[in-house]
């Protein structure tokens, strides 16, 4: 256990303390209306069941695809989660579907088209042909992607149809969705709440209705804290599951492919199989999603937390009471349950922050495509973004200063964390095994108010670990704390038994109700 990061994250406890009243002064004042209804029923539909509607002509793509641009508009000046529409070639698109499902098979479109005239959202840093890829930052403003990103041309072959891109932080690099292009995007069930990052946009679009299901990315967390804090579900594949390719940033260091993760977020569970296998491409084979998996078969095991370490946020009581409840549910059906400490748990930040400090390239917000060696200074820069008077966010900022410390280890401890994590990794695959799911708190708390994510970094180590271990992990919804806000927990699996976290994910929304539209 590194003793600075224990201080570290006693010190970001007290100032969490010291800056409450502020940051609630700051964020302002709570909605006094309530969010808009859902009034159309076709909103409310999950996408495998939308599609084959669509496909027995009982709807039209058209009419669902101008009911989510209506609930788009109705809801975006609320949250900002919007980045760049296309309504219009969505529309012509959906119309393209109708007039093929006329002169069709059903069973022939079902083969080729599992989903045809379904709308979705993109996360700007998945790249949608026409649309920004930008990543928030100012110096790229105005570029556009030239290609779809591999995982969004899967969903698009399978005849889905691309809405718009979706907000993040600048350089994904926050647990909040602020960037100086697009500005804050806002929580659907309280205003004065992150959606939370970097898939912010795609969180609260989906948690406020106005989205089925999207494309996310997820480095440390941020499929998951979206999909925690908007009270949706987020899966985190297997590394390599899904390809990265056409993501923005980019690392040429093979290691950073086993952190980050593209996959699916959605509002409803049993969309989460087909969508993954969809976007898995040629690597859907591994998941093996078509095998028969039954809930009585698979072994539950969990952790409240992470184990004695003065340094990490403690978790609330109101989530390690949801856990207990899905707990005891799977335990009065039957099935083999065990609190389980796995070793060197209480390290786990140690163990995430390691993986990540063994990158040789990692991408910098100061970097210029229209100037590439223009120069820089961090302290310079750090300065002006405290003074409002930086193109850059001060999130991403603070992130390099964080990296230019370099060396958060010695060479020699850097070297035994590694070693640690590998045996971690090691030790919960021979434990979960091709049958076992480990419960875990996503994240400490329910979604922060808006400037306090810098005093609860330490919580993020939740969601971390696992993008280290290369391990999938679904972020499944249950319900509200005491404020009303949306908690939940994660599935995490064996790598490439994603199945079975699905499963779970798709037996906890029938028994505790899966996502609910904010009031």
């Amino acid at each position: 256990m590194e003793i600075w990061l224990v201080c570290l994250g006693l010190l970001l406890r007290l100032l969490n303390i010291l800056l409450k009243p502020i940051v609630a002064f700051v964020g302002g004042s709570k909605r006094t209306a309530r969010f808009p209804e859902i009034r159309n029923d076709m909103l409310n539909i999950p996408a495998v069941d939308l599609a084959e509607r669509i496909r027995n002509k009982e709807l039209r793509s058209e009419d669902v695809v101008r009911a989510y641009i209506e609930r788009i508009r109705e809801v975006n000046p609320l949250i900002n989660a919007v980045v760049e529409e296309r309504f219009e070639a969505a529309i012509e698109e959906a119309r393209k579907a109708d007039t093929l499902i006329a002169e069709t098979q059903p069973i022939w479109l079902i083969k080729n088209y599992p989903l045809l005239g379904v709308p979705f959202t993109v996360k700007e840093s998945c790249a949608l042909r026409g649309a920004p890829i930008t990543g928030g930052s100012l110096a790229r403003k105005g570029l556009k992607a030239t290609a779809d990103g591999e995982a969004v041309a899967h969903l698009r072959t399978a005849g889905c149809i691309p809405l718009l891109v979706s907000n993040t932080p600048e350089y994904c690099l926050n647990w909040e969705s602020y960037n100086h292009i697009t500005g804050r995007t806002l929580n659907p069930h309280d205003n004065r709440r992150t959606a939370g990052g970097s898939s912010g946009g795609e969180g609260a679009l989906i948690g406020a209705g106005a989205s089925l299901f999207g494309v996310g990315s997820d480095v440390a967390g941020s499929i998951r804290l979206p999909a925690h804090f908007n009270g949706i579900f987020g899966h985190k594949p297997t590394a390599g599951a899904i390809s990265i390719r056409g993501h923005f940033p980019m690392s040429t260091d093979e290691k950073f492919g086993r952190l980050l993760t593209v996959g699916p977020m959605s509002r409803y569970a049993k969309d989460l199989p087909t969508l993954l296998h969809i976007m898995a491409g040629p690597g859907a084979a591994k998941l093996r999603l078509g095998e028969s998996v039954y809930t009585r078969d698979i072994r539950i095991f969990y952790a409240e937390d992470m184990g004695f370490n003065p340094g990490h946020l403690p978790v609330d009581d109101d989530i390690k009471m949801a856990l207990y409840r899905a707990v005891q549910y799977f335990k009065g059906h039957g099935l083999s349950t065990e609190r389980f400490e796995f070793d060197n748990m209480p390290e786990a930040m140690e163990l995430a922050f390691s993986v990540l400090q063994s990158l040789s390239d990692v991408p910098s917000i100061f970097h210029n495509p229209a100037n590439p060696k223009a120069p820089h200074s961090l302290p310079v820069e750090l300065l002006r973004s405290v003074l409002g008077r930086s193109q850059y966010s001060l999130a991403g900022i603070m992130f390099y200063v964080i990296f230019g410390l370099k060396n958060f280890f010695t060479t020699d401890r850097l070297d035994a964390y590694l070693q640690k994590a590998a045996q971690m990794r090691k030790q919960m695959i021979d434990t979960l095994g091709t049958d076992g799911v480990f419960l875990f708190p996503t994240f400490p708390t329910s979604a922060l108010r808006h400037y306090e994510s810098f005093g609860h970094i330490m919580g993020v180590g939740y969601t971390m670990l696992f993008n280290a271990l290369g391990l999938p992990a679904t972020h499944v919804p249950l319900g509200f704390d005491r404020h009303g806000l949306p908690i939940g927990i994660q599935v995490v699996a064996a790598p490439f038994q994603d199945r079975l976290g699905l499963c779970i994910a798709r037996e906890l929304e029938a028994a505790f109700g899966g996502w609910k539209a904010p009031e």
